[in-house]
């Protein structure tokens, strides 16, 4: 019977056990997995913006230094007063030390070629472009867009106006090379085969390291790209499949030249090394299985002696004697697992304990309910005496008394008074508050009260601030019964700071309550004082106080199923915080 019994724990023990240890770490290498992809992700295109940003600005830059040395030449064109032969001179000087520029030409107002840079016994070239030519008349640096040659190769044509006294008196023709701009392609490096290239906002290729692809101009495979590019804030993301492969592909609209800057590289390539490290960690994860398989299998074929131990001694404290113990020799989990059992009678005998006084604190709840409806019988009636009273007295003031009456009369006026307040706060303490719940926000509640305190606040040299986020949810309360909360706080707040201080109101919100704390600067109170500051007729205030307003304040939050808790130190102040419940 006890091997047959031994079986069945080994079996039921490793079906529970084994399983989830295996479902953990595969679980564990799934997660793992999963973040590591995305992290990846997420730093691929990072890196992939940063460098098609860099890209672009370097290629900004070389069309700005190209634009800036031709505006340089052409001041010092104007500025130097040179013949013919100097001008010419000049321009091939500085067709040398720039090599990106195929040919100068200085052109007179009426368009004919005074200067160039071809060779002699060649035609002078027209005006590549009248309407271009005219805008540089007119004093403007104009750049025109890509261009192709007769050697279908990509240009683009600049013109300077060269200016004397305020006057346009001739225009700088050139000629810029794109070839050059391949250069700066070839400095950027996007893995093995990625690379970076340039469009114009027709598609064509006007800059790639494959010369091919520039000199047959092939026309782009997803024309709307383009136009996407020209109208988003940043870089572009979209995937194109090439002869089998996905590409990815990034690119960014550079404003001033109107050229696409585009990053191209195999997806599989990005991610191989990704997928490197995922396929060892789904080896790793297997043999990880494999050995908690193994040795768990071992670990719970030693667990049944003492298993069994336990289990024999268990049923004979499971007859209903608590005072018994479990006695096992052992360090590890079974004998944790013993002294866990003893804590658990421990803890059953003190719940045992706990009911009691349960049953107890029901039954004096039961008598308070007593209470407060015998209370309002007997209130009823003190109330119905006490007006009677104040009818008399009222009559009696129309009559002539001596002074030692009229003095008599105005302390049973003060007395009768203050009884019949005393009634009204008892009877709200005695008697279940009758609520009108109403689901609203509570900064506006809480304000309310802030600006009756306020004046006397000010005249105090208290600051009362409040930290209320506007996120804070709505809560269902009864607006009147918790401003009369609030407006118990603050008045004891007050109390309680002697000079100049600070009142705090904030709030919070958790996954199912929101909290609200009144906190002020006063001396605080000592923990003997704090203990019983909720208890009824309990008062610091000597004979100025009932001792009902905190007992009060308790029974309005617990009416609306909230708990209201009291931090104090001796003179760090005082913290009241409420928690209500969301739902």
């Amino acid at each position: 019977m006890k091997i047959r019994t031994k079986k069945k724990l080994l079996y039921k023990f490793l079906g529970f056990f084994l399983p989830f240890i295996i479902i953990s770490i595969t679980i564990t290498g799934l997660v793992l997995s999963a973040t590591s992809f995305n992290f990846f992700q997420k730093t691929v295109t990072q890196d992939y913006q940063n460098i098609i940003k860099s890209s672009a600005g370097e290629i900004r830059l070389f069309m700005e230094n190209a634009r800036n040395n031709l505006e340089s030449l052409a001041l010092v064109i104007a500025a130097a007063g040179l013949d013919r032969w100097q001008e010419k001179m000049a321009l091939t000087g500085f067709l040398h030390s720039n090599p990106q520029f195929v040919s100068l030409t200085l052109y007179s107002l009426d368009k004919e070629a005074v200067v160039t840079t071809v060779l002699a016994g060649d035609t002078p070239p027209p005006v590549p472009d009248e309407l271009l030519f005219d805008q540089a008349v007119a004093g403007r640096i104009i750049m025109s867009g890509v261009r192709v040659s007769g050697q279908d190769m990509p240009m683009v044509h600049m013109a300077i106006p060269i200016r004397r006294q305020g006057v346009t008196r001739e225009v700088l023709w050139a000629e810029l090379n794109l070839k050059s701009i391949w250069d700066v392609l070839s400095g950027i490096s996007v893995g093995r085969s990625g690379q970076v290239y340039i469009l114009d906002v027709s598609g064509r290729t006007i800059g790639h390291r494959q010369i091919d692809r520039v000199i047959k101009a092939t026309p782009p495979e997803n024309p709307a790209i383009v136009n996407s590019l020209r109208t988003a804030s940043g870089p572009v993301e979209w995937i194109e499949n090439n002869n089998g492969q996905e590409y990815y592909n990034l690119g960014v609209y550079v404003p001033g030249l109107d050229w696409i800057v585009v990053l191209s590289q195999p997806r599989r390539e990005i991610f191989s090394y990704l997928y490197r490290n995922i396929w060892w960690a789904a080896l790793l994860t297997l043999g990880l299985c494999a050995m908690a398989a193994v040795f768990g299998w071992r670990w719970v074929r030693r667990l049944l002696s003492p298993i069994h131990r336990l289990h024999d001694q268990v049923r004979a404290i499971g007859g209903g004697e608590l005072n018994g113990k479990v006695t096992i020799d052992s360090e590890d989990e079974i004998g944790d697992l013993g002294r866990a059992f003893n804590d658990m009678t421990d803890s059953l005998k003190a719940y045992i304990e706990r009911e009691v006084e349960t049953a107890r604190a029901l039954m004096h709840a039961q008598n308070l309910a007593v209470l407060g409806t015998t209370s309002s019988k007997v209130t009823h009636e003190v109330g119905n005496f006490l007006n009677n009273i104040d009818m008399a007295m009222s009559g009696l003031k129309s009559e002539p008394l001596t002074p030692r009456g009229e003095k008599i009369l105005q302390i049973v006026y003060r007395e009768s008074g203050r009884v019949k307040a005393f009634i009204q706060r008892f009877l709200q303490f005695a008697r279940k508050p009758d609520l009108r719940l109403q689901k609203r926000p509570l900064a506006p509640i809480i304000r309310e009260v802030m600006d009756v305190y306020r004046p006397l606040a000010t005249q105090q040299g208290v600051t009362i601030d409040l930290d209320w986020p506007e996120t804070l949810p709505p809560v269902n309360v009864d607006a009147g019964m918790l401003g009369q909360v609030l407006n118990n706080l603050i008045k004891n707040s007050l109390d309680a700071i002697s000079g100049p201080g600070t009142i705090s109101i904030g709030g919070a919100a958790g996954p199912r309550e929101l909290t609200i704390s009144v906190t002020d600067s006063g001396a605080g109170m000592e923990e003997s004082v704090r203990a019983r500051i909720f208890e009824p007729f309990y008062t610091t205030k000597g004979a100025g106080g009932t001792g009902l307003g905190m007992a009060i304040v308790k029974t309005i939050v617990e009416s609306h199923r909230g708990v209201i808790e009291c931090h104090s130190t001796v003179g760090q102040g005082t913290t009241f915080v409420i928690r209500l419940p969301l739902y």
